[in-house]
């Protein structure tokens, strides 16, 4: 960044001109310093940091400082004077069709000069505050405090464009709420907040968004020891939360955390306060309130809006693409909404994928999107999110928390040149004293299906059931044993493919009944090959009530609603070398449900 610092006003009592005089002022923005609390005991100097765009996406391109006398008691008035338009590097090209107008837009900054240089400076990546912002002439927003007028110093370099309605050549004062230029001589207030978090306004990580992590960057730390990022949201339908609450690098448990009045615990294993389902409740469309209780301070309560559910129309479920070939997602319209954000990630770490897009949901725009192709041989998972204009909600400490409804699809990108392969599971399964075994297989040709295909496991034929689109049947299979699938497609060389099955396990004490509102805690012995194991819990009517992953022998089930007998399942799952075949040894158990 180019860091341009130009002296301030430099004229003599009297009127005399001294040899610092500069002329007239092209422009002069005037106002009061407001202090809600004590005034600075330090001296105030006032600068103007210049942005290459009105949002302030990028860092600051150059920052104009200018001395403001300071007289030790507020309100006082100031005035800040433009004598040349800004440095060449702050002008940026608006282009709307063959017209071009180059502008920049700056806010007016409030500030204490750390280090006496004389300067606002910028804070580079990697580096902490020197210097200390104490007001802006746009408000705190990253503390919930907002200007009620926001308001910028434009610059237009001649003519402005059709669409710059109110806007002149030279310098303008623009109002961000009303987005509209206000008179020249309209007072800019500025108040002294000094909250941390307002050294955002010259931190190069925050203002380009190249800050990784959690934490604050530019090393800041949260204005009253608090922080809260996170959202509430409505995931295919079922209502959750997912908050990370810290000290600036810390989590902190213990807290009083609610969403719309209901309670919100710690997982200590991730560090969030996070839930899902039960009794929470998220109103889409609707306003959610989510409030943070610290330890002897004021609740920070954040009000966000959330839109309507909407449908995935596309990806459906089962779509396959060759690598390299584009996405299209297709969605219903999410009543309330103002935008959407297409993503898509592979499922398998490390996570990552094409940049998301953004949808506008204004207008007659189409409720779809079309991505970059899908290089890896993996899942992906395709989310498309819709926020309302009210998704987001600024608090003290850089709190944000936002709300969002979204709906997910998976597609399997697959290489080019996989030719006939198959994808599915072979399983043995326990229950009461008896065992059984069984496969079901899909066949493909690149990403087709393929229904005239003979497949045998152990040299037993599988039927083709039209209606799944797949090959299963009833089979004879041993736990730790390997099941050797053939298949056989007409004027296609024949293939054959092994699964592997895991070894033989376990459930340790199984219980017989289990009070509803408690945990269930389960435990196994080791299944050898297995690579994960998955536990559920279902009804007597087939419905899934909960589903568990577990790396380690140990799972602990979540309280279950109702009472009477469900179906425990503990499965050892075993992947294949390919992604597209797997195996299962899975347990079941009868538990009943008491009050």
């Amino acid at each position: 960044m180019a860091l341009v610092a130009a002296a301030g006003w430099a004229c003599t009592p009297g009127g005399a001109v001294g040899p610092g005089y500069r002329g007239e002022a092209l422009f002069t923005v005037k106002g009061q310093l407001v202090t809600p609390g004590a005034p600075p005991t330090a001296p105030i100097r006032l600068a103007v940091a210049w942005y290459p765009d009105e949002a302030g996406r990028s860092a600051p391109r150059a920052i104009v400082a200018q001395e403001v006398a300071y007289e030790g008691r507020f309100p006082l008035d100031y005035g800040f004077g433009f004598f040349s338009a800004p440095p060449p590097g702050v002008l940026v090209e608006y282009r709307d069709g063959d017209d071009v107008t180059r502008a920049a837009f700056g806010v007016l900054l409030a500030y204490v000069d750390g280090d006496g240089d004389g300067q606002l400076g910028a804070i580079p990546a990697g580096a902490r505050p020197v210097d200390r912002v104490l007001g802006t002439s746009v408000g705190d927003p990253s503390n919930g405090a907002p200007a009620e007028a926001p308001l910028w110093v434009a610059y237009v370099d001649g003519a402005p464009g059709p669409r710059w309605a109110g806007f002149a050549p030279g310098y303008n004062l623009w109002d961000g709420a009303r987005h509209a230029v206000v008179p020249p001589d309209t007072a800019v207030p500025i108040r002294l907040d000094a909250t941390s978090e307002l050294a955002f306004f010259v931190c190069e990580e925050f203002i380009t968004g190249s800050a990784v992590g959690a934490d604050l960057p530019c090393d800041v730390e949260p204005t009253g020891g608090v922080r809260v990022i996170g959202s509430v949201m409505r995931s295919d339908g079922q209502p959750a939360a997912s908050l990370r609450i810290t000290d600036g690098r810390a989590p902190l448990p213990g807290l009083a955390v609610e969403v719309n009045g209901v309670a919100v615990p710690f997982d200590a294993a991730s560090g969030f306060y996070a839930a899902a389902g039960g009794d929470l409740q998220v109103a889409a469309p609707g306003v959610n309130v989510v409030r943070v209780a610290p330890k002897g301070q004021a609740p920070l309560v954040f009000t966000v809006e959330a839109p309507g559910d909407f449908s995935l129309l596309a990806p459906l479920e089962g779509a396959r693409v060759t690598s390299g070939s584009a996405v299209v997602a297709q969605w219903s319209r999410a009543l309330g909404a103002a935008t959407y954000q297409v993503a898509v990630e592979r499922v398998t770490p490390p996570r990552g994928g094409p940049p998301p897009v953004a949808v506008p949901a204004s207008g007659e725009a189409a409720l779809s999107a079309r991505l970059a192709g899908l290089v890896a041989d993996d899942l992906h998972e395709v989310t498309v999110s819709a926020f309302s204009p009210n998704s987001l909600a600024y608090g003290r400490g850089g709190s944000l928390v936002s709300a969002y409804v979204s709906r997910s699809g998976v597609v399997d990108a697959v290489p080019a040149d996989a030719g006939v392969w198959l994808e599915g599971v072979a399983l043995v399964s326990r229950y009461r004293g008896q065992t059984a075994g069984g496969a079901w297989f899909e066949v493909l040709d690149g990403v087709a299906p393929v229904g005239g295909a003979l497949v045998t496991v152990e040299g037993v034929a599988l039927p083709f059931d039209a209606r799944e689109r797949r090959y299963s049947g009833a089979l004879e299979l041993a736990p730790g044993g390997v099941a050797r699938v053939e298949v056989a497609v007409p004027d296609r060389p024949a293939r054959a493919f092994e699964v592997p099955l895991p070894g033989d396990f376990s459930v340790t004490a199984p219980p017989a009944t289990h009070p509803a509102r408690a945990p269930l805690e389960l435990g196994w012995t080791a299944s050898a090959g297995a690579t994960d194991y998955r536990v559920w819990v279902t009804d007597p009517s087939g419905r899934t009530l909960h589903v568990v992953v577990a790396a380690g022998l140990r799972a602990t089930l979540p309280p279950l609603d109702g009472v009477g007998e469900v179906f425990v399942t503990v499965a050892a799952n075993r992947q294949s070398a390919s992604r597209h075949r797997a195996s299962l040894l899975q347990q079941t158990f009868d538990v009943t449900l008491t009050r």
